[in-house]
């Protein structure tokens, strides 16, 4: 489809906490020389996105395999489209902190909805939930 947008925040497992941030367009033709960086930077850890399964992760899978490599795989995906779809309690607690009301591909929609899960994590508290530990439970 042209240019990829691609952004990763590191971040500490057991806080959340913002370690740094590597973000960079793509075009099709250094999708290649970008590749191993790419992979490094996702294989094996956690991903965050909004409706990240049906969007970012096929498109990934498929950049990789139109250069012949295989794809990273996360350890665990967190689709914010998931908690905003919910009628759970958490669900609408999710939608009235902001989570997933960002536009669509930028690490600083991922920073704005890790802190929409950080706000559901208080309210959760308020009402009496057990304590979120984000290495287990995220």
């Amino acid at each position: 489809f042209g240019d990829l947008q691609f952004g990763v925040e590191l971040l500490i497992p057991d806080t959340l906490d913002y370690i740094a941030l590597r973000s960079m367009m793509i075009r099709p033709d250094e999708f290649l020389e970008a590749s191993d960086t790419i992979y490094d930077l996702l294989n094996g850890y956690i991903w965050m996105g909004d409706d990240i399964e049906k969007v970012d992760t096929p498109l990934l899978e498929a950049e990789f395999a139109k250069i012949n490599k295989p794809a990273p795989t996360a350890k665990a995906k967190i689709d914010t489209l998931h908690f905003t779809s919910s009628d759970t309690a958490l669900g609408k607690i999710a939608i009235q902190v902001g989570l997933g009301r960002q536009a669509y591909g930028s690490c600083k929609d991922c920073r704005k909805n890790l802190k929409a899960i950080k706000k559901c994590e208080a309210f959760m508290a308020i009402v009496g939930e057990p304590e979120i530990k984000y290495e287990v439970d995220v």
